[in-house]
């Protein structure tokens, strides 16, 4: 991945012809502004197939990578994952620091077929792919425990009242994230023309961000199954 963006920032985009071999990726096409100037590329990688578009723009170093991860059930997984990668376990959480030390910003968001993510640094392409290799190193291989697994989907809490007393509460960021979605009528609306329009059972069909009652049964078990299934280079 250096040695394609050194020479891509060296100005060679124009030099590229198809099936151009540059380490393990070979070259599908190249990208040209309104001047009919080279300014990208589209490399895909050999070995893995994982695509790989760069383009040349006057803007700091960014970086925008999505994941193919069409739902399997109405349990959230893909929204779940979003919320778990980049920011737990202690891979995650490395990510996290590096990104502050690195002045760089990100988000990322959840999609009906796809899971995105994108972020960017003020401190230079050489910062920049350290990052790029920390945070896709997250992505491919999380090292985040059942416990936050649970913490952070849907678990039992305890809740204070004013006069003393407590309570069970159910917790959870993507939990309390999906109930406030569907306290809103074009959550439940979305979620029933989606069935209406792809037949129960679809991958379509399903909510990828999943209604309260899915999110409920949600297990460790069933997301890191589904991590394995989605989060590979070829699916990215």
């Amino acid at each position: 991945l250096l040695l394609i963006a050194g020479r891509c920032y060296a100005g060679e985009f124009d030099e590229l012809t198809p099936e151009q071999r540059i380490a393990d990726f070979r070259t599908e096409a190249a990208y040209e502004n309104e001047a009919g100037v080279a300014i990208g590329a589209r490399f895909r990688h050999v070995p893995s197939r994982f695509v790989l578009d760069i383009l040349r723009i006057q803007s700091l170093p960014q970086a925008f990578v999505w994941v193919n991860t069409f739902a399997p059930s109405d349990q959230g997984e893909p929204h779940t994952l979003e919320h778990l990668l980049l920011g737990k376990g202690t891979v995650g959480r490395r990510v996290a620091s590096l990104e502050e030390m690195s002045l760089g910003n990100s988000s990322a968001f959840t999609q009906q077929r796809r899971t995105c993510y994108h972020f960017h640094t003020a401190a230079g392409s050489g910062v920049f792919f350290d990052l790029f290799e920390a945070k896709l190193d997250a992505m491919l291989h999380p090292n985040y425990s059942d416990e936050e697994i649970r913490r952070e989907v849907c678990n039992i809490g305890v809740a204070s009242q004013p006069d003393g007393a407590v309570r069970l509460e159910e917790k959870g960021t993507v939990y309390n994230e999906m109930v406030s979605s569907f306290e809103r009528p074009w959550g439940n609306l979305y979620h029933e023309l989606g069935r209406m329009v792809y037949g129960a059972g679809h991958p379509l069909s399903y909510s990828s961000g999943g209604p309260p009652e899915g999110i409920r049964d949600l297990t460790p078990a069933e997301i890191r199954t589904f991590h394995g299934s989605t989060h590979h280079l070829n699916n990215m």
